[in-house]
């Protein structure tokens, strides 16, 4: 079963623009846009600095988490003896 608020529902087809909230740094994250001009998500990648790099944070407008994607990490189990 999945939850959805009627804020994410739209009647008709909508078509978003998706723009890069920052040109300057690697790791910022995009806005994405309604045709009125209102953000309805935000997805922010936290850059290599960070200890999250591999994560990408879906966010609604005013900031709350609502889907987290991670890079699994594959690690080679070996033994030597």
């Amino acid at each position: 079963m999945v939850i959805i608020e009627e804020g994410f529902v739209f009647e008709k087809e909508t078509h978003l623009t998706v723009m890069k909230t920052s040109l300057f740094f690697a790791g910022d994250g995009f806005s994405v846009y309604d045709s009125h001009g209102q953000i309805v998500f935000r997805v922010d990648s936290y850059g290599p600095d960070s200890r999250d790099a591999g994560e990408l944070v879906l966010m609604d407008p005013n900031g709350r988490c609502l889907l987290t994607v991670r890079r699994k990490v594959w690690r080679n189990m070996l033994s030597f003896s």
